[in-house]
């Protein structure tokens, strides 16, 4: 039959996972998001990504008309629906758009409803080609896109204006076509990846930007989480470039991966060993704690498109 969407309560082949041209998510990037995955199937930390929906929605007066329960069964149905449509070995992708829906300029020509959908894919498709990455770590750039500070556009709600990001991706893949983008803020302090958190490790302390000028990321609190648990010492602080420059271990944080390795950071080595003694215990407790282990199935994911 084909992969289900959930959109506005009701189910539909995702072939009808469609907007107007005339919506305010096409035309000014009008719209909140979540994206989240499963392991073993069971969706990690949905609680927490649908907590940061609904605090986006309410920080930009985003329309939601649907409760927190609705939306956890929504994703909860939507998953049971999708379920003959995976391999047994696939991990599922699952995206929440919110929309007020076509910018009222249009509405005479188009319906004004405000929407919610629900998508799910294949997990692997994000991370085609990603396995190596968790071997031989991620090169970081800087580009001179900068970060947008958050009086001008709060990155702590998820949102769809994200050309910025994008710009960041494409200039620093001209330097390095495998790099990773590492956003810096107005003020020159390290801010975010283009879809992710930045750590650094420092002797026997880890190393987070504080939550300003960067989404507050369910994988990033995952990983305090962890460090708690483990005993490590952590900061949230103003980082500037010297710091990533001067780390003994750094990694990214983003919910399709969990964990990645930083080996570069503008060309320069980055530690001794990749990945990192503190980055190796935190990857094999997030593997622990889910049952899953990730890397591996990234690897194996990887060696079947072969």
């Amino acid at each position: 039959m084909g992969r289900m969407i959930w959109r506005n309560g009701l189910f539909l082949l995702e072939s009808q996972a469609v907007q107007s041209v005339y919506d305010g998510a096409s035309l000014y990037g009008d719209c909140a998001f979540e994206m989240m995955r499963t392991f073993n199937k069971q969706p990690f930390r949905l609680e927490a990504h649908l907590d940061r929906l609904i605090d986006s929605c309410r920080a930009v007066y985003m329309p939601l008309n649907y409760t927190f329960r609705q939306l956890k069964m929504a994703h909860e149905d939507l998953l049971a629906r999708n379920r003959h449509e995976f391999s047994p070995d696939d991990e599922i992708r699952t995206m929440v758009n919110v929309s007020r829906g076509v910018f009222p300029l249009y509405s005479a020509i188009a319906n004004c409803e405000p929407w919610v959908m629900m998508t799910a894919f294949p997990l692997r498709w994000v991370l085609k080609g990603m396995s190596r990455y968790y071997r031989e770590g991620v090169h970081a750039i800087t580009p001179s896109q900068r970060q947008i500070p958050a009086q001008f556009l709060d990155p702590k709600v998820k949102n769809r204006s994200r050309l910025h990001y994008r710009l960041a991706e494409l200039e620093v893949k001209r330097a390095d076509s495998n790099a990773w983008a590492l956003l810096l803020d107005d003020q020159g302090f390290v801010a975010e990846g283009s879809g992710s958190n930045f750590f650094i490790v420092q002797g026997d302390r880890l190393i987070t930007p504080e939550p300003r000028n960067c989404l507050r990321g369910v994988s990033r609190n995952y990983v305090l989480s962890l460090a708690r648990e483990l005993g490590i010492d952590y900061r949230e602080r103003n980082l500037e470039t010297y710091d990533a420059i001067n780390a003994d271990e750094s990694f990214f944080t983003g919910t399709p991966f969990s964990i990645m390795p930083v080996s570069q950071f503008n060309f320069r080595r980055i530690g001794r060993t990749v990945p990192g003694e503190m980055t190796r215990a935190l990857t094999q407790a997030w593997i622990d704690r889910v049952g899953c282990d990730f890397v591996q199935q990234s690897q194996l994911w990887d060696k079947h498109e072969r």
